[in-house]
């Protein structure tokens, strides 16, 4: 599975969204689900499927489903 994909699916499961919602800009903003838990489970979810460690101050800046693509390729990850 690519890098793309797999982010893509983080993000379906875990917050019960279909991609097409997530290619129309999804934001923290467009799912309740997406709270402070939710926001530190899609953390942990890109960690595990990635194997990396994302440092806190990059934690906060993933805000957005393009926002977390930026943020993955510091820790190497290419799309």
């Amino acid at each position: 599975m690519g890098n793309l994909k797999k982010y893509t699916q983080v993000f379906k499961d875990t917050f019960s969204v279909s991609e097409d919602a997530l290619e129309q800009g999804y934001e923290m903003e467009d799912n309740e689900l997406w709270d402070s838990v939710g926001h530190i489970t899609l953390i942990a979810n890109l960690e595990t499927a990635f194997g990396i460690e994302i440092d806190i101050a990059d934690m906060a800046e993933v805000i957005s489903y393009e926002k977390g693509k930026e943020v993955l390729a510091r820790y190497g990850v290419a799309f």
